[in-house]
């Protein structure tokens, strides 16, 4: 592989994840604005509550496998990015249907990510996402069933410089 490195690095692919559900295509098939922002400080009360505006959707990056690409200078890997697409809706009703609510919108928002490539900063795009698990978001309490988590896999190639490659010294 010649060239310049390619960008697929997770600061690059959270941004354009990011990007991707903030869209106007994500709100208009929901029906509603969504609160779409990464995972943080704002996100937490003192004593650690989570706390979310709803609808909300929070993204965390939770992990990458890499796969070397026959390169013997092993600087060019097939990547694997994990994220978490924290998902949550409120009902008044009742609590049974916050659930249900928040589980439309996930449906909403797995139809949104399924199969879309996300452009990335240096022009390439990513492999087309996948949809790996959907589980409710548990604590030190036990699971929150009005918290669901889409667990997607984003693959691409990325190319390092090699930077500190050295041969013969």
């Amino acid at each position: 592989m010649s060239g310049l490195p390619t960008k697929f690095q997770v600061a690059d692919v959270e941004a354009a994840l990011l990007t991707l559900l903030q869209g106007s295509n994500v709100s208009t098939a929901y029906g509603a604005a969504i609160d779409v922002d990464s995972i943080g400080d704002k996100d937490f009360l003192d004593d650690g509550t989570l706390t979310l505006q709803p609808p909300s959707i929070r993204i965390r990056f939770s992990g990458a496998d890499y796969n070397n690409l026959r390169d013997n200078q092993r600087l060019s890997y097939e990547a694997s990015m994990l994220f978490e697409v924290m998902c949550f809706e409120e009902s008044l009703r009742s609590k049974a249907d916050e659930r249900l609510q928040t589980l439309q919108l996930v449906q909403v928002i797995q139809d949104q990510l399924a199969g879309a490539r996300l452009a990335l900063v240096d022009g390439s795009s990513s492999a087309p996402i996948e949809l790996r698990a959907v589980t409710p978001i548990v604590t030190d309490q036990g699971p929150i069933d009005q918290l669901f988590s889409i667990t997607i896999a984003i693959r691409g190639i990325a190319q390092y410089s090699g930077a500190n490659a050295r041969f013969g010294q």
